[in-house]
């Protein structure tokens, strides 16, 4: 970083923050929506049509995720940032004026992509204007705008779906990506600052050989962790629906998940840098896997529920930041735009594989109560899916001590 006066170049942190704000609403407001889409008699949409569509989006962010490296190599980072945020604006106005659900799954496709590459390049960028010790609070800090993303689009669904109903709230989407192009140069600038700008030419290469093994871990420990958030991201409002929760609580519960979000990507990146990101991510994970059983159990509820929920919203998105918190601490500075590409894109597999399985419990399985519903079959699902990922994540240490010792990283 230069210098390095501070461990942390907040500003860099803010302007890479704000452009995950935008995907943040684009990813919940499909989920927030999908109730009312399934009663528009205009959509058609089936609950298995609107599994299929919730994975597009994790497709074209797979897609995404890899084209990073080739995408910044040609067009540099600044280019490549407003192609991506540009894509996603054009097709988010496309998908409120979209008719029939092959259009909405084509166009949530494509907006996938543009969030899919632009999320390791803000996390790349962040991470080298940070020290090596700050990194998890650097990355965890940016990764919360996901959720507060995700908290405006709980309120805009909560307020305004009377009003603009579900095309106009994703109206909103493609005019928040409009407001943020301007934060592009801005972003690119700071990074210029601390000697970004150098390397990018390098960020298109493949992943160095010593390091496939621990981006390889990344990609599995991703696979399980994206799962089990998007699945809860896609779900959790026609979940709570399926258990007699009233739509407008469950929206609430979803407001409540974003909130605990924010909370905990800011509050674990700080307990990461005393404990480690390993130890953190394990607590977390245990605790979500606990968590997500006990919705259905019948065990909570009212206050209670809201509780377990805020705690989910907490440590369900801490699992997958602290993985890039590592991977993008092993790999070398040049690489990590390209490691975090490849990482996030091929583990975009589990948030494809997430709304998939959702309908497909709630299909196959007839309605019943707490654990012997559709419903409670999904959470215990994500919760088994969260501990697997858990134990993958426990090959870190022994990958990276190997790979460091035949080719030491340096920042």
């Amino acid at each position: 970083m230069g210098a390095r006066a501070r461990e942390v170049d907040w500003v860099a942190v803010l302007l890479a923050a704000t452009v995950m704000v935008v995907e943040g609403y684009d990813l919940v407001i499909y989920g927030n929506t999908l109730p009312i889409m399934l009663k528009d008699s205009d959509m058609g949409l089936t609950v298995s049509a609107a599994g299929v569509i919730g994975s597009a989006v994790f497709v074209g962010m797979l897609l995404g995720g890899l084209s990073v490296g080739p995408l910044v190599r040609r067009l540099g980072v600044k280019g490549m940032l407003a192609v991506g945020i540009g894509c996603f604006s054009v097709v988010m106005a496309g998908a409120a004026l979209a008719h029939h659900p092959w259009m909405l799954g084509f166009l949530r496709l494509m907006a996938g992509w543009g969030l899919g590459a632009v999320m390791p390049a803000c996390m790349a960028m962040t991470r080298q204007s940070t020290t090596s010790r700050s990194g998890p609070l650097a990355i965890s800090a940016v990764m919360a705008g996901i959720p507060l993303g995700g908290i405006a689009a709980s309120i805009f669904t909560y307020l305004g779906v009377g009003t603009l109903g579900w095309r106009g709230l994703f109206g909103v989407g493609a005019l928040l990506s409009v407001l943020l192009l301007p934060f592009v140069p801005l972003l690119a600038k700071r990074v210029a600052v601390h000697g970004d700008e150098a390397p990018v030419p390098r960020q298109g290469q493949l992943v160095p050989r010593p390091f496939r093994s621990v981006v390889a871990i990344g990609c599995l420990a991703t696979f399980c962790f994206l799962l089990t958030f998007y699945g809860l991201v896609t779900w959790l409002p026609k979940l709570m629906t399926e258990l007699r929760v009233p739509l407008e609580d469950a929206l609430q519960l979803t407001l409540v998940l974003n909130a605990g979000g924010v909370i905990g990507s800011v509050v674990t990146g700080f307990v990461a840098t005393r404990l480690g990101s390993l130890k953190t991510l394990g607590c977390a994970g245990i605790v979500c896997a606990v968590m997500l059983l006990a919705i259905p159990s019948g065990l909570v509820s009212g206050v209670g529920l809201m509780v377990v929920v805020t705690i989910l919203g907490v440590v369900a998105p801490t699992t997958q930041n602290l993985v890039n918190a590592i991977v993008a601490e092993v790999v070398p500075m040049q690489s990590r735009a390209a490691s975090l590409g490849r990482t996030l894109g091929v583990g975009r597999l589990g948030a494809i594989t997430a709304p998939l399985v959702g309908s497909w419990l709630l299909v196959q399985i007839p309605q019943g109560m707490g654990f012997r519903s559709g419903a409670g079959a999904v959470f215990i699902a994500f919760a088994g899916v969260c501990v697997l990922g858990v134990a993958v994540s426990l090959a870190f240490p022994r990958v990276a001590r190997h790979t460091l010792a035949k080719e030491p990283v340096n920042d």
